[in-house]
């Protein structure tokens, strides 16, 4: 088992120690959702099989060492169940039996649900994709239609649908500011641009792919496993990439070990890991598997940039008394910037407030520390990154 010494992540502590392999689920879990927030994985939802015989009403946490139950769904209509991030929330929209047009909120602080307008998605179960930009959630269904929720009025509205279609497989990623959508028909691949309101036909995919996870690593989108369209039993393990520089496409040498898709997808402590999923007998497994290596995906430093957001080196450092830290923004965010010790222990909370969009800088007093190794990380939504410093003497 490989292990690297990392920077985790857990309940606000950071604490140096040797990052290994993620343990599989405590149950086989396939078309599910998951989050990552202060340093913990959360799965939501999710079936045993392929036909829903049983839909798991639960939320299933991974602290860093062990899955555990964390709490209930008060719903189950739960097969491929939307989740996004935002805060310290998670949205939970749609799913598989009867609950097309749900919209429910989980706060992870309280665990409190409070269910919320709901969406003009009428019919639609599963097989829909959902990204989050400047506080509006833009939900995608198979027929092209495109359905923005506000999340300060809790209302709906309507954008401009995409000519294609798709066979309820759909998924996407955002990056800088625009969608990027797999799973329309004949191999087709869009983006939609919530600023303007557009859609781009991009370079077709090397095969028709639906139900696959997504990561996104240095411009490069892994396009994970899936199947051939519309619920097909033809399963991937392949594993295809798109270049969005180049707009173009290759299939990479990285295989799943074995052929699944609805999987869950997780940007862990630089990992980018695929969990669950339902296999080629239509079972879901409980497996959890990396694949792209430990420091390169995710929130680590590699990847600061994916979406805009940038943590810089205090200057000067090493200092004495006082430091500045500067930091980049690209959409209004809650922000939390907090100093740890070399032992994981909290010093000082600098930042804990809602900034808007741009760059930032913010003076830390450090006159009443000792002298030594510090941390002080960045956190906004998904997003997160930590730099040492040195107070000398």
């Amino acid at each position: 088992m490989k292990k690297i010494v990392t920077l985790i992540f857990l309940s606000g502590i950071i604490s140096l120690s040797f990052a290994q392999q993620i343990p599989n689920l405590p149950i086989p879990l396939g078309a599910g959702n998951a989050e990552v927030w202060n340093g913990s994985i959360y799965h939501f939802g999710g079936s045993n099989n392929w036909s829903g015989s049983i839909v798991y009403p639960r939320i299933y946490r991974f602290d860093g060492t062990a899955w555990a139950y964390h709490d209930t769904i008060p719903d189950n209509n739960l097969w491929d169940v939307e989740t996004l991030l935002v805060g310290d929330n998670v949205y939970l929209l749609s799913g598989w039996p009867y609950g097309p047009t749900l919209n429910r909120r989980y706060n992870l602080n309280t665990r409190q649900w409070t269910y919320l307008s709901p969406s003009p998605n009428t019919s639609q179960t599963w097989g829909m994709t959902s990204e989050e930009l400047n506080g509006i959630i833009y939900l995608f269904d198979s027929y092209g239609n495109v359905h923005a929720y506000n999340i300060t009025t809790d209302s709906w509205t309507t954008r401009t649908p995409n000519t294609a279609t798709g066979s309820w497989d759909m998924s996407s990623i955002l990056f800088q500011g625009e969608i990027y959508i797999l799973g329309w028909s004949n191999s087709a691949f869009y983006k939609y641009t919530p600023a303007t309101d557009q859609w781009t036909q991009l370079a077709d995919s090397p095969y028709q792919v639906g139900a696959c996870a997504f990561g996104i690593i240095n411009n490069l989108i892994y396009a994970i496993g899936g199947n051939a369209g519309g619920g097909s039993t033809a399963y991937y393990s392949s594993i295809i990439v798109y270049n969005i520089t180049s707009n173009s496409w290759v299939t990479s040498t990285i295989t799943l070990s074995s052929a699944r898709h609805w999987m869950a997808t997780a940007e862990y402590l630089g990992g980018l890991y695929v969990v669950g999923g339902i296999n080629e007998n239509s079972q879901s497994v409980d497996i959890v598997e990396e694949i792209v290596p430990q420091g390169t995906a995710g929130i680590g430093d590699n990847t600061g940039l994916k979406q805009g957001y940038l943590l810089e080196q205090n200057t000067p450092n090493p200092f004495k008394s006082s430091t500045t830290i500067r930091y980049k923004l690209p959409v209004p965010s809650l922000v939390t910037i907090k100093v740890h010790n070399v032992f994981g222990a909290e010093v000082k909370t600098i930042v804990d407030e809602t900034k808007a969009a741009g760059n930032h800088q913010v003076s830390f007093d450090a006159s009443e520390l000792k002298s030594g190794v510090y941390y002080y990380s960045l956190q906004t939504g998904k997003y997160m990154q930590t730099k040492k410093m040195m107070i000398r003497d």
